[in-house]
């Protein structure tokens, strides 16, 4: 019999949500067809990913750049925000499709 993590797999494919990694056992991962990231049992899709963009954004104008903590989250923020960004960019995409055809991506 298949344990849970399979079979809530199994129903959320069956639902529509396509295939799940098996992140217990592999490393995170990015899908560059579905823009879909894979880490720690959840799947991250695009539309997360663009409130996850918006959420750093407000939190970033929040912060006080004249105060030196404060300055340091707004970069943290930045960070995040541009991070996210960049994997949605169409070429960095593209590379990563190619790299994973190659199984050269994250097999180091």
């Amino acid at each position: 019999m298949a344990d849970r993590s399979d079979l809530i797999n199994q129903l959320a494919a069956s639902m529509g949500a396509g295939d799940f990694a098996q992140t217990k056992y592999e490393e995170s991962r990015y899908d560059p067809e579905t823009g879909t990231l894979y880490c720690k049992g959840m799947a991250i899709s695009g539309s997360v990913a663009e409130k996850a963009i918006k959420h750093f954004e407000v939190l970033e104008k929040k912060c006080d750049l004249d105060d030196p903590n404060s300055r340091q989250m707004a970069m943290i923020y930045r960070c995040a925000s541009e991070s996210i960004k960049m994997m949605q960019n169409p070429r960095v995409m593209e590379t990563i499709r190619k790299e994973a055809e190659n199984n050269t991506l994250f097999n180091d």
